[in-house]
């Protein structure tokens, strides 16, 4: 690992600072559900059922999953920022796809656009690994952790009063300044982290049947997929 200097905010040539590691990867959250209060809305607007716009929950998920797979040996290849703000500008951009969307079908579609919000939720932490040394990583993800949690509990009533007060076109607006906030904390606060860069995108891809047939790697999955799954199956 290669040393950093302490964080000083908005100084990109030392350490991302906290805040900044905790909205990166709260944005994700936040995309999940600040939403869902509109669905009777939304419903109305695009002549549908709630069930069927449902599916912009799943989608996003699934979504999300694949490009949590990939995004890993990407940003090893072409480095944590670069991936980091290209990743943001494609979910500002498909916030404001949401609100446009014709029907169903596009706003499906502009959701796993938007899906590569997921990209801040693992580079918030590959971020952490590259700064801090490995005695003191954990502790510092726990934080970012911490305060990421906190998003899927308070996005719903946010999303509730502006779909009382304003309507459901809102929320996306509100995503879409997040998006934009979250891109100027990183362009100021955030230089780039990956100073080993891998040569190849498949390097990564050659450990993963290592990986695969650890046990303690799928323990720790499957207690982490099942906590977050019941998580949000509540929400």
């Amino acid at each position: 690992m290669t040393m950093f200097e302490p964080a000083r905010f908005l100084d990109k040539k030392s350490q991302p600072h906290t805040f900044t590691l905790v909205v990166l990867a709260s944005i994700s959250a936040m995309a999940m559900n600040i939403f869902l209060p509109s669905l009777p809305s939304m419903a109305d607007h695009f002549n549908t059922s709630t069930a069927t716009l449902g599916l912009t929950v799943g989608i996003y998920l699934a979504a999300s999953g694949v490009i949590g797979i990939f995004v890993g040996p990407i940003s090893d290849l072409y480095g944590r920022r670069p991936v980091i703000l290209t990743s943001l500008a494609v979910f500002i951009v498909s916030s404001i796809w949401c609100i446009y969307a014709p029907t169903v079908f596009w706003l499906l579609t502009a959701r796993v656009f938007q899906a590569c919000g997921a990209v801040t939720i693992v580079l918030s932490r590959a971020v952490i690994r590259d700064t801090t040394e490995a005695n003191l990583a954990g502790s510092k993800i726990g934080y970012v952790t911490m305060g990421m949690a906190l998003v899927p509990m308070v996005a719903p009533g946010i999303g509730g009063f502006i779909d009382a007060y304003l309507s459901w076109e809102y929320n996306f607006w509100a995503l879409t300044l997040a998006g934009l906030i979250t891109f100027v904390l990183v362009y100021f606060d955030l230089g780039e982290t990956a100073l080993d860069r891998s040569s190849s995108i498949f390097e990564q891809f050659n450990d993963y049947p290592t990986l695969l047939k650890s046990r303690r790697f799928w323990a720790y999955s499957v207690a982490s997929g099942l906590g977050a799954g019941a998580f949000f199956a509540y929400l």
